[in-house]
């Protein structure tokens, strides 16, 4: 069992009347920009991969899925290689994977750790970092939204069960910097653990669920996530009594007593793929697993 820390949400009764946000741009002046306020506590991260063959997207709103890709390492700096590629590849596997009759990829984002974050530069990064703030990527009324827009027109897919799922691997590896931890969803009360929250940018707004800090939550991660380990793991779901909402971040685990080498650690790489998975809702003409 790892000590390390992360950020939460603050406790504050200016949530009970105001719902928390961040602008993505920068609003008129006099205007805040957000009114999130996060904490730094320590949580306590175990180590799943002695029990990983276990974990289930069903049982346990996560699993391990094996990837295997015709990507190399290069071609993650090229978008559209990522999009005519990748993504293809994790719709397909997460169709066979799951049953589903089409998944849609709404969103992917790849992350490199500079070597000074968290510190600032003082200038805007090249790429994406770390999020070091628990949260959840959506709600089900988001979801819903979303599938709205990719199907328009398409109100038949409302009838039958929707997810929202997020595909996290690592670019290289063994991962022994900044790894990814989820929490496990058996541990958390929704009701008083989350926080909705909205992200709004220039032309539409994302809303996530932001997470309070408890001593009851339970943190997990991979040791030595490799390249071809995808996390993939529920956001939402429109199925009742499904598991799902799995809280995640990323946390700063390279001390040198974690691992058993001398070896420099690389800065984390990494790429996390959105997508919804449609289990019904298409005509017997359309192409599953269509993106």
């Amino acid at each position: 069992m790892l000590t390390t820390h992360t950020h939460f949400l603050k406790r504050l009764p200016l949530y009970y009347e105001e719902k928390p946000y961040s602008l993505r741009y920068t609003p008129p002046a006099g205007f805040p920009r957000a009114n999130i306020e996060v904490e730094r506590r320590d949580i306590q991260v175990e180590d799943i991969r002695p029990h990983v063959a276990s974990l289930t997207l069903a049982q346990d709103g996560c699993e391990l899925l094996p990837i295997v890709s015709r990507m190399r390492y290069a071609d993650f700096d090229n978008d559209e290689t990522i999009k005519a590629v990748y993504l293809r590849e994790v719709a397909d596997e997460l169709c066979r994977r799951l049953g589903a009759q089409r998944v849609q990829v709404f969103e992917h984002t790849v992350r490199r750790r500079h070597a000074e974050f968290p510190i600032s530069t003082g200038e805007a990064y090249q790429w994406n970092q770390p999020t070091s703030i628990a949260h959840v990527d959506t709600t089900l009324p988001w979801a819903l939204d979303m599938a709205r827009k990719l199907n328009p027109g398409n109100e038949a897919i409302l009838q039958h069960r929707i997810q929202c799922v997020n595909i996290w691997k690592p670019l290289q590896g063994p991962v022994r910097d900044w790894p990814l931890a989820l929490c496990h969803p058996s541990s958390v009360n929704s009701k008083i653990d989350f926080e909705p929250c909205d992200l709004v940018y220039p032309d539409y707004v994302v809303e996530n669920r932001q997470v309070y800090h408890s001593e009851r939550l339970r943190w997990m991660y991979l040791k030595d996530q490799g390249p071809d380990e995808a996390w993939v793991f529920s956001q939402a779901d429109s199925m009742s009594g499904t598991v799902t909402n799995v809280a995640h971040t990323a946390c700063p685990i390279s001390d040198s007593t974690t691992h058993d080498t001398a070896e420099p650690v690389r800065p984390r790489e990494s790429i996390e793929v959105r997508a919804l998975v449609l289990y019904g809702g298409f005509g017997s003409n359309d192409e599953v697993g269509k993106q």
